[in-house]
Protein backbone atom coordinates (compact mmCIF):
# COMPACT_ATOMS: atom_id res chain seq x y z
CA UNK A 1 0.00 0.00 0.00
CA UNK A 2 1.08 3.41 -1.06
CA UNK A 3 1.19 6.73 1.82
CA UNK A 4 -1.60 7.79 -0.67
CA UNK A 5 -3.79 4.97 0.28
CA UNK A 6 -3.56 4.77 3.39
CA UNK A 7 -4.11 8.96 3.98
CA UNK A 8 -6.65 8.18 2.13
CA UNK A 9 -7.99 5.41 4.18
CA UNK A 10 -7.28 7.17 7.27
CA UNK A 11 -9.34 10.26 6.21
CA UNK A 12 -12.30 8.22 4.73
CA UNK A 13 -12.73 6.71 8.34
CA UNK A 14 -12.28 9.97 9.74
CA UNK A 15 -15.09 11.30 7.60
CA UNK A 16 -17.36 7.79 8.76
CA UNK A 17 -16.28 8.69 12.21
CA UNK A 18 -17.27 12.47 12.08
CA UNK A 19 -20.44 11.36 10.40
CA UNK A 20 -21.77 8.64 13.26
CA UNK A 21 -20.83 11.57 15.59
CA UNK A 22 -23.13 14.30 13.92
CA UNK A 23 -25.53 11.78 13.48
CA UNK A 24 -25.68 10.66 17.46
CA UNK A 25 -25.31 14.40 18.17
CA UNK A 26 -28.65 15.20 15.64
CA UNK A 27 -30.39 12.28 17.40
CA UNK A 28 -29.88 13.44 20.54
CA UNK A 29 -30.83 17.12 19.82
CA UNK A 30 -33.74 15.77 18.12
CA UNK A 31 -35.16 13.56 20.73
CA UNK A 32 -34.34 16.61 23.13
CA UNK A 33 -36.82 18.96 20.64
CA UNK A 34 -38.97 16.24 20.73
CA UNK A 35 -39.05 16.36 24.66
CA UNK A 36 -39.21 20.06 24.39
CA UNK A 37 -42.61 19.80 21.72
CA UNK A 38 -44.26 17.53 23.45
CA UNK A 39 -44.01 19.90 26.68
CA UNK A 40 -45.35 22.50 24.46
CA UNK A 41 -47.97 20.91 22.82
CA UNK A 42 -49.40 19.31 26.34
CA UNK A 43 -48.99 23.31 28.10
CA UNK A 44 -51.47 24.37 24.65
CA UNK A 45 -53.71 21.69 25.11
CA UNK A 46 -53.94 22.04 28.69
CA UNK A 47 -54.71 25.77 28.60
CA UNK A 48 -57.05 25.09 25.25
CA UNK A 49 -58.67 22.55 27.40
CA UNK A 50 -59.25 24.99 30.72
CA UNK A 51 -60.21 27.68 27.68
CA UNK A 52 -63.01 25.48 26.73
CA UNK A 53 -64.15 24.37 30.12
CA UNK A 54 -64.67 28.60 30.83
CA UNK A 55 -66.59 28.35 27.32
CA UNK A 56 -68.56 25.52 28.33
CA UNK A 57 -69.38 26.93 31.57
CA UNK A 58 -70.59 30.64 30.15
CA UNK A 59 -72.52 28.64 27.67
CA UNK A 60 -74.54 26.82 30.57
CA UNK A 61 -74.81 30.08 32.47
CA UNK A 62 -76.56 31.63 29.30
CA UNK A 63 -78.48 28.72 28.90
CA UNK A 64 -79.79 28.70 32.09
CA UNK A 65 -80.56 32.79 32.15
CA UNK A 66 -82.10 32.16 29.16
CA UNK A 67 -84.61 29.52 30.28
CA UNK A 68 -85.48 31.86 33.46
CA UNK A 69 -86.03 34.71 31.21
CA UNK A 70 -88.39 32.34 28.83
CA UNK A 71 -90.13 31.02 32.33
CA UNK A 72 -91.23 34.73 32.95
CA UNK A 73 -91.55 35.63 29.50
CA UNK A 74 -94.62 32.88 29.84
CA UNK A 75 -95.46 33.98 32.87
CA UNK A 76 -96.13 37.64 31.27
CA UNK A 77 -97.91 35.90 28.44
CA UNK A 78 -100.21 34.72 31.09
CA UNK A 79 -100.80 37.70 32.56
CA UNK A 80 -101.42 39.29 29.62
CA UNK A 81 -104.24 36.78 28.46
CA UNK A 82 -105.91 36.92 31.64
CA UNK A 83 -106.07 40.69 31.56
CA UNK A 84 -107.62 40.35 27.93
CA UNK A 85 -109.78 37.82 29.24
CA UNK A 86 -111.09 39.98 32.44
CA UNK A 87 -111.20 42.79 29.96
CA UNK A 88 -113.80 41.35 27.38
CA UNK A 89 -115.80 39.96 30.08
CA UNK A 90 -115.97 43.54 31.87
CA UNK A 91 -116.75 45.35 28.17
CA UNK A 92 -119.34 41.78 28.16
CA UNK A 93 -120.71 42.84 31.18
CA UNK A 94 -121.20 46.91 30.36
CA UNK A 95 -123.38 46.48 26.78
CA UNK A 96 -125.18 44.34 29.24
CA UNK A 97 -126.08 47.06 31.49
CA UNK A 98 -125.78 49.86 28.81
CA UNK A 99 -126.44 48.64 25.46
CA UNK A 100 -125.04 51.95 23.41
CA UNK A 101 -122.90 54.07 25.25
CA UNK A 102 -123.59 56.61 22.23
CA UNK A 103 -127.47 56.86 22.61
CA UNK A 104 -128.30 59.46 25.27
CA UNK A 105 -131.40 58.93 26.47
CA UNK A 106 -134.27 61.40 25.86
CA UNK A 107 -136.51 62.54 28.81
Amino acid sequence: MTTGQIVAIVVLVVLVLAAVVALAVFRRRSTAQRQIDATRYREEAASRAASADRLEAEAAERAERARREQEQAAELAEMARRDRELAEKRTAQAKKLEPDPDVVERS
